[in-house]
């Protein structure tokens, strides 16, 4: 049986953290780690701020210079720790059909949506990402452990309506977020339109004027990174 210290350690050896999980029940639709045999516990693991960036940016995906270095890495990583672990790693692309992380998510930690979608942490704000899980057969073994991965502590309050200004509606150059959801050609137009802007060259401004979580801002590189992911990831589905 595994432990939650060994988990934490073999997430650490990638400069990742171990972003909660829960135990399994129908409804959860996780799939099976193999032929007849059941997950019991799903662990999460991801990011907070750039806490992977150099491990990642070091990594042989990043250096072949193919396609989807970051997707690759997570694979490679997932599956070695998944292996060590005797589960399964489940990834949150290479669908359809994809698994339902955001469900996972919501379950695994203290999470809400945020105003301009994306799920804010009472601690990391909109800084924080989910590269893979891992389903095991088994329950952890230290009792005393489990009550923190079952039952993340709940946020007792809204935390976007206490933020009175909320700078994300107003702070995007085109609009592009409000109460009725995210205009996402009209973000891509302003950035292929405005090369030089700090929306593209930086991150989004929006997400950036986000109060919650500022120690946890990506670093210059990693932001570029998933803007540059972006931009061309939304070029590909628009401009055919």
């Amino acid at each position: 049986m595994n432990t939650l210290n060994e988990i934490i350690h073999l997430a650490r050896a990638y400069d990742l953290i171990l972003r909660g999980g829960f135990y399994v029940n129908e409804d959860d639709n996780v799939p099976e780690i193999a032929d007849g045999v059941n997950a019991s516990t799903l662990i999460l693991f991801g990011n907070a701020g750039s806490s992977f960036w150099e491990c990642f940016s070091g990594s042989r995906e990043v250096a072949d210079g193919q396609a989807d270095p970051l997707n690759r890495w997570s694979q490679r990583v997932g599956e070695i720790i998944a292996s060590k672990l005797t589960g399964r790693a489940l990834f949150p692309f290479g669908g359809p059909p994809y698994q339902p992380f955001i469900t996972w998510a919501k379950k695994a930690e203290s999470l809400q949506s945020s105003k301009i979608g994306m799920l804010i942490h009472p601690q990391y704000g909109l800084w924080h990402a989910y590269r893979f899980a891992i389903a095991l057969s088994d329950s952890l073994v230290d009792s005393a452990a489990i009550p923190r991965v079952r039952q993340p502590q709940a946020i007792d309050h809204d935390i976007c309506q206490r933020c009175i200004d909320q700078p994300c509606l107003s702070t995007c150059p085109v609009g592009a977020f409000s109460d009725s959801g995210y205009d996402v050609e009209a973000c891509y137009g302003f950035l292929k339109q405005n090369a030089e802007s700090s929306c593209r060259t930086e991150t989004c401004q929006a997400r950036l004027s986000c109060p919650q979580g500022h120690a946890f801002h990506y670093q210059a590189e990693h932001a570029r990174f998933h803007m540059d992911a972006f931009f061309h990831s939304v070029a590909n589905r628009l401009d055919k």
